[in-house]
């Protein structure tokens, strides 16, 4: 029986390649960096913010990260859009008793679920400053299990890239893979889902297991 679902963020829950890519495209442009393709941002959008930039330049700067909070996620929080089917599915989890976890490699995850208005589904949200080790490792899901209390038995990862099906594996939890963060049905197997829908419509089935 399936005590919690616990859900990924970016490109999961909210489509947030178009504020990635201008977040992206502003710290190029003010730091004289060479410019990337969507294809590299979208392959690196899942991974810690020092990941991420060594993943698309090879290096990460402190001054990187001071212009990014003072300067540049003001001007790209609007681009982040919930997925108009997250709101429905979050909302029949908890009528149906179930708890719900954020486990994302975000580092602020409280106040980016309050920005997006999808804070008052969940029992907890966790993120790569919470835990000594980000995604794919699988701390932030075992600290989120641990927080609401369920057995990993009892529990489904909902996910949309590699590094959330290899956590989920790590910690010995179902995962879920959701087909729209770039990443093949064929990748997100061989990473170790479970299951694979679409998109969240299409996991409703789930919330039955």
């Amino acid at each position: 029986m399936l005590n919690a679902i616990i859900f990924d963020l970016d490109m999961t829950l909210a489509d947030s390649f178009e504020a990635c890519a201008l977040g992206v495209a502003l710290l190029a442009e003010r730091f004289n960096l060479q410019s990337r393709t969507d294809d590299q941002i979208l392959k690196a959008i899942s991974l810690p913010l020092d990941e991420f930039w060594k993943e698309l330049w090879g290096e990460a700067r402190p001054e990187w990260e001071d212009y990014l909070y003072n300067e540049i996620v003001t001007k790209v929080l609007k681009n982040t859009k919930i997925y108009p089917d997250a709101p429905a599915l979050l909302s029949e989890a908890k009528s149906k008793g179930l708890l719900i976890g954020l486990a994302t490699n975000r580092t602020n995850p409280w106040l980016d679920l309050a920005a997006l208005d999808l804070a008052k589904y969940f029992d907890t949200a966790v993120g790569a400053s919470d835990v000594p080790r980000p995604k794919p490792e699988p701390d932030i899901l075992l600290t989120v299990m641990r927080q609401l209390g369920v057995d990993p038995t009892r529990a489904i990862y909902v996910g949309d890239a590699i590094s959330d099906m290899v956590c989920a594996k790590n910690a010995g939890v179902k995962a879920l893979g959701i087909l729209r963060g770039g990443v093949s049905q064929e990748e997100l197997i061989r990473a170790g889902a479970d299951l694979i829908r679409p998109d969240l419509a299409a996991c409703r089935d789930v919330l039955d297991f």
